[in-house]
């Protein structure tokens, strides 16, 4: 049965995408059997990168596309057959999130470091709080951990967004994510970072990657 990590946080714009897709390559590239779900049936846009790497006849990923009403269902479903489920959560639709969070085995939260991202992660974490406990009264164990994204420490407001986020005593992975425009390249032509060959970028996913698998191996 396939470990699932949900990539998910309430407010759009952190990077859920970005670190789905390169964290679904890095798996990958480690020899795993990886689905990737996008649930975010108007945007799309883990589908539409998938199409691009189809086009470049880049090793397969396979990619599925799930509605709020099928979602548990369809994961359920997928891990009997891969590794590694990824999904890529919908920003807006706070019911979806939730139901993301019930079938998930660990929930990466992507936060960008700003003070409307820090307000959010607050509300993100009050959900979370809630469906863990629902889990934990079922026997059931949902862990959790924040990846700053566009992180720079070079950065004043940036330091203080992190250092705010440290006493939420929430765990923060050590892997920090560069504000760095491979991450917007390989979007763009349906790779990852790694397979771009950005050589900090690729650093990066893959320290997270194992970090990650430290977590859910």
């Amino acid at each position: 049965m396939a470990s699932i990590i949900a990539v998910a946080n309430l407010k759009g714009g952190v990077g859920k995408s970005t670190i789905a897709q390169n964290l679904g390559v890095s798996l990958r590239s480690l020899g795993h059997k990886v689905c990737l779900v996008d649930t975010d049936i108007e945007q799309k846009s883990t589908m539409e990168w998938g199409e691009r790497r189809e086009a470049r006849e880049l090793p397969t990923i396979q990619l599925a596309l799930s509605t709020e009403e099928r979602l548990a269902r369809e994961i359920n479903e997928l891990a009997k057959s891969h590794d590694f489920v990824i999904v890529d959560g919908s920003p807006a639709l706070s019911e979806v999130a939730t139901k993301i969070m019930m079938v998930a085995d660990l929930v990466v939260v992507p936060v960008m470091p700003s003070g409307n991202d820090y307000g959010a992660l607050e509300k993100f974490l009050a959900r979370y709080d809630d469906v863990k406990s629902m889990l934990e009264s079922r026997g059931m164990v949902l862990d959790l951990g924040v990846v700053m994204n566009g992180y720079n420490d070079r950065i004043i407001v940036n330091r203080a967004v992190y250092e705010a986020i440290k006493k939420l005593e929430v765990r923060i992975f050590q892997t920090e994510i560069g504000h760095r425009a491979a991450y917007q390249e390989a979007n763009l032509v349906g790779m990852g970072v790694g397979e771009l060959g950005d050589r900090k970028a690729a650093q990066e996913i893959e320290s997270l990657t194992k970090e990650i698998l430290a977590l859910v191996s």
